[in-house]
């Protein structure tokens, strides 16, 4: 490992202007993914900025009138078993879940997860279905961006110089809205994804015809990749086993996978086929089953 000068700001104002000092930094809140690039060598900063003490990074909060806020180092542990996740934004509570082993998701971040970019992160789906946004502080102040738009690439996101994610805010789903994740792995456990798939379906009131859906596809094109025309395919229909079958084939045909020593693109392809039809009809089933669900979430 290179050596690196160490920063623990105490405020979002000081650890932008460590940023701004340093281009080269790299924030520091679990250091799952950082700390390992780092003793591989895939990454030699000069400089790490660890915001753990800053004032509300650590939040995590659910509000029924403004939905879920993630603070900046919250751990997947944490969403894992958040009852209000694992009611109101399924997706995002079964994609922490699947990440490393117990002792990783004690110590990785949903941010992190999002701010390292990687086209596999299981965190990112369940985000981009529920239309969370990524808050940014930075030397000229704040600003907030949908996460299906943070990440522009592999390792590649629209932070500036001096600007760090300070947490991200996932707005209350609507009224008979489900969601739902699941990935495919080469191994059972302790592996990223080869293929994942997010989906949400919003059913209108009394029916079982789709409101609104969202489908995203992890780990097959450079970024999570929304399935816009399978969604329109699903939109003001009544879903049907056989019309979403049809539309898990556009999804299919909508994906951008390559081929590499963890599978074919075709496998994959086959894969996105697969999972979002079952992806899409567990939201569905979710979805009919918030429309009486009486619970209320802790």
């Amino acid at each position: 490992m290179n050596r690196f000068e160490y920063f623990a700001p105490e405020t979002v104002r000081e650890a932008a202007e460590v940023l701004q000092a340093h281009p080269g930094a790299r924030v520091l809140a679990g250091g799952t993914d950082l700390l390992v690039q780092m003793k591989e060598r895939a990454r030699t900063p000069d400089t790490l900025v660890d915001v753990r003490r800053i004032p509300g990074v650590d939040e995590l909060r659910f509000d029924r009138k403004t939905g879920l806020t993630i603070g900046a180092a919250v751990t997947m542990r944490q969403v894992e078993l958040m009852p209000a996740a694992q009611l109101h934004y399924t997706g995002l509570a079964e994609g922490a879940r699947v990440v490393g082993s117990f002792q990783i998701r004690n110590l990785a971040t949903i941010v992190g997860n999002i701010c390292n970019a990687a086209p596999s992160a299981d965190a990112a789906p369940g985000l981009i279905v529920h239309g969370a946004k990524v808050k940014i502080a930075g030397p000229d102040g704040r600003r907030s961006m949908l996460v299906e738009n943070f990440m522009t690439g592999p390792g590649r996101t629209t932070l500036g110089t001096g600007e760090f994610v300070v947490g991200i805010h996932v707005p209350v789903p609507p009224p008979r809205t489900g969601s739902a994740y699941v990935r495919h792995t080469p191994r059972g456990a302790m592996d990223i994804a080869m293929v994942g798939v997010g989906a949400a379906v919003t059913l209108a009131a009394g029916t079982d015809v789709c409101q609104d859906v969202r489908i995203v596809l992890g780990a097959v094109a450079p970024t999570p990749l929304r399935a816009k025309a399978a969604e329109r395919m699903l939109r003001g229909q009544r879903l049907t086993e056989g019309l979403i079958a049809e539309a898990s084939d556009r999804a299919a045909e909508e994906a951008r996978p390559i081929s590499d020593v963890r599978g074919s693109a075709d496998f994959r392809r086959e894969m996105v086929w697969v999972l979002t039809a079952r992806m899409v009809s567990a939201a569905f089933g979710n979805a009919r089953e918030r429309s009486g669900n009486k619970r209320r979430a802790a």
